[in-house]
């Protein structure tokens, strides 16, 4: 009998773990089904949008273009973290403007000359042609073009240049432009030495005496002009004359006159009245419509808005009244679609073209 119980014993307990192995087969897949379709809901939700590669092309060590350009990214990255901004150094303006012409995938700080030159084809984008793929997408700042010479040199007005070495701007720039421009203008072009050196650089040659004058067209105040006041003292010299004198706003309508702001450089620097350009952030017309305006929307809230003028003060130009400023070409569609909203009037010629 004992024997008899044992043996059934035995086969119950195998029927049963036979029993709950077919079980566990036949419920695992849903099972499966069940975790694998919460992973994929998970996996939705946190990925729910492709990653977007960018470059915003900024300038020299030193300049204001290289600032701005990381500035907006620090603040587009805080927000959009599918978009992954790189920073690109380069020459400037005109360097810029040639090569978001060429890539689709990239934004630039350009002046607003470059933009306006390049995109019609005209003055050093003539032979080359057209930059048609360019578009406006804000003002970020005003710049001031800032002529700096020794306190004790014998260079007071523009003109003294003749003879001597300057720091014109990196080649390239529109730095370099427009001194080029204000020269011939005045009859003086080749006559005196440009050297192609830009912001730290160039501020560096001026206190080693090797050239006598640093033309920068770049925000105030700016970085590598403070550290060269710490050193040297220096003067600015007057550009709004001369470029009065000889007809400069009339064929360069996108200059503007201005002069240096009072305490720019801590009183080191007597104010003298300058040549001012409006500096723009371009991009190439096949960037995502709604990234540009993401952009936007970002870098002129209050807290990014914040976050530009840490980064350089020179953003307080960053207002939604002075928007009209860089309006000189064709607008992006995406920045259309913001400055719309702003109520902003758009002129013809910067109607969106796409």
């Amino acid at each position: 009998m004992f024997t008899t119980n044992k043996s059934m014993y035995r086969n119950l307990r195998h029927n049963v773990s036979i029993l709950c192995l077919a079980l566990a087969i036949c419920v695992a897949p849903y099972g499966c089904s069940d975790k694998q379709s919460a992973e994929k809901s998970k996996t939705d939700n946190t990925v729910s949008q492709e990653k977007e590669w960018l470059s915003i092309l900024g300038g020299t060590i030193g300049g204001s273009f290289s600032q701005f350009a990381g500035g907006v990214r620090q603040v587009v990255a805080k927000h959009e973290p599918h978009l992954k901004i790189s920073v690109d150094g380069s020459a400037g303006s005109v360097e810029n403007t040639r090569r978001v012409n060429e890539d689709p995938e990239a934004l630039g700080v350009v002046f607003a000359a470059e933009s306006y030159l390049g995109y019609h084809g005209k003055d050093i984008f003539a032979e080359e042609g057209p930059k048609t793929n360019i578009r406006v997408v804000t003002l970020l700042f005003i710049a001031y073009d800032q002529f700096s010479t020794l306190a004790n040199s014998d260079v007071h007005q523009f003109e003294d240049i003749v003879g001597r070495k300057i720091a014109a701007g990196a080649s390239g720039s529109g730095t370099a432009q427009t001194l080029e421009r204000l020269s011939k203008l005045a009859g003086i072009w080749g006559e005196f030495t440009p050297i192609y050196k830009g912001g730290t650089a160039a501020a560096e040659a001026l206190q080693n005496g090797q050239v006598d004058g640093f033309q920068w067209l770049v925000s105030v105040p700016n970085s590598a002009v403070i550290e060269l006041t710490t050193i040297k003292s220096i003067r600015m010299l007057d550009l709004d004359t001369p470029a009065k004198k000889y007809g400069f706003y009339e064929k360069y309508p996108f200059y503007l006159p201005g002069a240096l702001p009072e305490g720019a450089y801590d009183g080191k620097v007597k104010p003298v009245k300058t040549i001012l350009m409006p500096t723009l952030l371009i991009a190439h017309k096949d960037v995502n419509e709604e990234t540009i305006y993401a952009i936007l929307k970002h870098v002129y809230a209050p807290e990014g808005h914040q976050a530009m003028l840490l980064v350089n003060q020179a953003a307080a130009d960053m207002t939604i009244e002075n928007g009209a400023k860089a309006f000189v070409i064709p607008l992006h569609r995406g920045a259309y679609k913001f400055w719309s909203e702003q109520d902003i009037e758009i002129p013809t010629h910067a109607m969106p073209v796409d």
